[in-house]
């Protein structure tokens, strides 16, 4: 029998070396991902209790509900999967946690994206054009996302594997699938360069409160956490070697869905120094975003121009008190209202509160 070629066998144990290593280093950064939206978690949950399960429902509550307790559980799954937990996982296993854990990356980014491009959609009034632009984008994202993704995902199914040396489940990947990130990042670009032009157009009107000042924090913060996130994950399915496949994977998993609820807490807890209560002594819901924001800048421009501007509503304290008008009676009754006595009497007073 003929002997093995040592030069062969010392690349093949270098090989082996190497991913062990790699695969060492991924599951590090991946606990290090899990710890950081746990944690993150923890610290959170009174704000959570507070702005999200004590207020009215609302789309936004709803995504962020999702999106705050099915990746962790998904992210248990995959500790225990990529972990080195346990000495044998069933082939059927393996393949069907390759497609479910994909199918959970492309909706929870999507979750993300749609709170984002609803924050946008406030910030400039909630015009038609802009609901129809957005969703149209959107729409285009999400499907050309999940295209690539399940096109190279279908094509690599045979090889999904369970590794004993390793003690997880593997399969390759294409070296074409880092390009289901470049949807996402033209979308977030596009919803960036809106938000920057609104902040613009704000900061010439002088508007600084509580809510304005989040809005554009945070939104600048989460353009640039989540597309070094997205750059992360290309450059490491482009240019590393397989077994990094999953350096950048689980990390992102973990640090996005985290910035997402950040995203919604900072708002609706800067919303509470920032706006009067509504009829049921909460908060306003995120639909009446737009409004708020419309009714801000009007202000702004009262105060700025001396005189007063018809679309901003002055409120007497018993209306605030009593809460019986919703936003749409406000505004039919600011025609009433937004006239020289009133805007005399609640500059002196104080008897009247811009909305």
């Amino acid at each position: 029998m003929a002997s093995a070629d040592p030069v062969a066998v010392a690349h093949a144990l270098h090989e082996l070396e190497m991913g062990l290593h790699h695969i060492f280093a991924s599951r590090c950064l991946a606990i290090a991902g899990f710890c950081i939206l746990i944690y993150d978690h923890i610290l959170t949950f009174p704000q959570e209790v507070e702005l999200i399960w004590k207020q009215q429902r609302s789309w936004v509550s709803v995504l962020f509900v999702l999106n705050r307790y099915i990746t962790p559980l998904v992210l248990i799954v995959d500790v225990f999967d990529k972990g080195g937990l346990t000495d044998f996982l069933p082939q059927s296993f393996c393949v069907n946690w390759y497609f479910a854990e994909a199918t959970w990356n492309l909706l929870a980014f999507g979750l993300i994206h749609a709170l984002v491009a609803l924050r946008v959609h406030a910030i400039w009034g909630r015009p038609r054009w802009l609901s129809i632009t957005l969703s149209v984008l959107y729409v285009i994202y999400f499907v050309a996302t999940a295209t690539i993704a399940y096109k190279f995902q279908i094509e690599y199914a045979h090889t999904v594997a369970y590794y004993p040396i390793f003690r997880l489940c593997f399969a390759e990947v294409s070296p074409y699938i880092w390009s289901c990130w470049l949807p996402a990042l033209i979308f977030e670009f596009v919803v960036f360069v809106l938000t920057i032009i609104k902040a613009v157009e704000h900061s010439k009107r002088n508007m600084n409160t509580p809510v304005v000042r989040v809005l554009y924090r945070d939104g600048i913060i989460y353009f640039i956490v989540i597309t070094l996130c997205s750059i992360f994950n290309m450059m490491v399915w482009l240019l590393a070697p397989p077994t990094l496949v999953a350096l950048s994977k689980y990390f992102v998993l973990c640090v996005v869905p985290t910035m997402g609820a950040r995203l919604v807490l900072n708002l609706r807890g800067s919303r509470r120094e920032d706006l009067m209560p509504t009829h049921s002594g909460k908060t306003t819901s995120d639909d009446q975003y737009a409004y708020e924001m419309n009714a801000k800048i009007s202000a702004s421009r009262s105060h700025s121009n001396g005189t007063p501007d018809r679309s901003v509503l002055y409120v007497s304290r018993d209306e605030v008190r009593i809460g019986a008008f919703s936003p749409q009676d406000r505004l039919h009754l600011n025609q009433i209202k937004s006239n020289d006595r009133y805007y005399r009497l609640g500059s002196k007073d104080a008897k009247f509160h811009i909305v």
